[in-house]
């Protein structure tokens, strides 16, 4: 019997002794919590699901509420969670639920004062004897500076690649306008001596535009003085007249085209213009063995013209048309003439500055070359502007055609034909008829 009391007051004592041991652990757990400033929380797990939550003082600092407020509102939790983030926090706890240890979940809370801040959540389980989940608990401080940070840094990242990919196309644009320049250099340097070369061929004009009036003054007084019985001496002064009367015509074509005089407005036969031109360009001509079919319209309005401008536009187009074309290609120029809309039609490009019922007269250029890129047709009228070669081709030919026809208030349109080759076409207002009445009795 004594024995028994004896082992009822160890056992007594042994459990108060255990009892204040669990107190004295409460008691430094809670001041532990109390001393973290991070976010604490634990809960609580039976049977697979978690049935109760506490949560540390440091909940207030990360989230602004107060653990009092955790539990009157048990949902609280949960709505504080980001709408966006909420499927992952979930995924994280039933994890835990399942006795697995997922990793430290980073996500966005917000915050009591309605500010959105980030935190990183760590959890740990905690089982018992028989190794099923007890409880977890929670760790949370606020990585907002962080993300701030990243996202700055990540900003800043964004922004310098931004700023070296625009670098690498100021440079590249940098290159690509420093050979532009180079070119633009040698085609003005060519252009200038081409300017020269026109002085030169002008002054050449008029040197031997005298020895010809020479010649035909010594045919006209050959001629009535040959030997009547000499049929060959006939022939051969005729010959040799015609000869210089061809040299003599195109010598005044060079000397109209160079000089450099005002525009000089009047009504003008465009067919007499064309004529002329392609006896200018007649040795391109036959030197690229390129045939000519003339589709001239005998019955073609006059128009109001500077000749000689007029004439240089079609010496620029023929000549290009020509060295677009292979031996045997075809260079055709047609002209006619109508009302906008009633018996002339034509491209939307070339009937801009006119009204439908005007009168025109339209000149076609075709050529049976490759073509243009369609890339292309819409910078021919750029000045510098040019497939050719450097130092074969200035880049102002068509630029310089485009601004006559805008001072003629004409219009001038590029386009690939369907057969191949470029079809150019020219319209210019007909002279009204009462004009060239006046025009015509003066």
């Amino acid at each position: 019997m004594a024995i028994d009391c004896v082992n009822i007051e160890v056992i007594t004592k042994s459990k108060k002794q255990a009892d204040e041991a669990t107190r004295e652990s409460e008691q430094r757990y809670k001041r532990l919590l109390a001393s973290v400033t991070d976010y604490v929380y634990s809960v609580m797990v039976e049977d697979g699901l978690a049935v109760a939550t506490t949560h540390g003082p440091g909940c207030e600092a990360v989230t602004g509420y107060a653990s009092e407020e955790f539990e009157t509102d048990q949902t609280l939790w949960y709505e504080m969670i980001h709408e966006e983030d909420r499927p992952a926090v979930l995924e994280q706890a039933t994890r835990i639920l399942r006795g697995e240890e997922p990793p430290p979940l980073e996500h966005r809370i917000i915050h009591k004062n309605g500010t959105e801040r980030w935190i990183r959540n760590t959890t740990v389980p905690r089982k018992d004897a028989q190794g099923r989940l007890a409880a977890y608990d929670g760790l949370v401080y606020d990585i907002t500076e962080r993300k701030q940070a990243e996202g700055r840094l990540t900003r800043a990242h964004a922004e310098l690649k931004t700023n070296e990919e625009a670098l690498k196309r100021t440079l590249e644009e940098l290159k690509g306008a420093n050979q532009q320049l180079k070119e633009t250099q040698l085609q003005l340097i060519q252009a200038a001596r081409l300017e020269s070369v026109g002085t030169l061929a002008a002054g050449v004009a008029h040197e031997v535009k005298n020895p010809l009036q020479t010649i035909l003054m010594g045919l006209d007084y050959l001629v009535p003085n040959c030997p009547a019985d000499n049929e060959n001496i006939a022939i051969v002064l005729s010959d040799m007249r015609d000869a210089v009367k061809r040299a003599n015509t195109i010598i005044r074509g060079l000397l109209q085209l160079s000089a450099a005089t005002d525009f000089e407005m009047k009504a003008g036969d465009l067919n007499a213009s064309v004529q002329r031109a392609l006896r200018l360009v007649k040795a391109q001509v036959i030197a690229s063995k390129v045939s000519v079919i003339r589709k001239l319209d005998p019955h073609l309005p006059r128009v109001r013209i500077d000749s000689g401008r007029i004439e240089q536009v079609f010496i620029n187009l023929f000549i290009n048309a020509v060295q677009a074309m292979s031996p045997g290609g075809v260079l055709t120029i047609t002209t006619r003439s109508g009302r906008l809309g009633d018996n002339l039609t034509i491209s939307e490009t070339a009937s801009r500055p006119f009204h439908r019922g005007d009168h025109l007269v339209m000149a076609q250029v075709q050529d049976t070359g490759t073509g243009i890129p369609p890339a292309n047709l819409v910078k021919v009228f750029d000045p510098f502007f040019t497939t050719k070669p450097v130092g074969t081709g200035t880049g102002l030919g068509l630029s310089v055609v485009k601004n006559i026809l805008d001072l003629h208030g004409g219009s001038i349109d590029i386009q690939n034909s369907a057969a191949g080759g470029v079809v150019v076409i020219l319209v210019l207002r007909a002279e009204p008829e009462e004009r060239l009445g006046s025009v015509q009795g003066t």
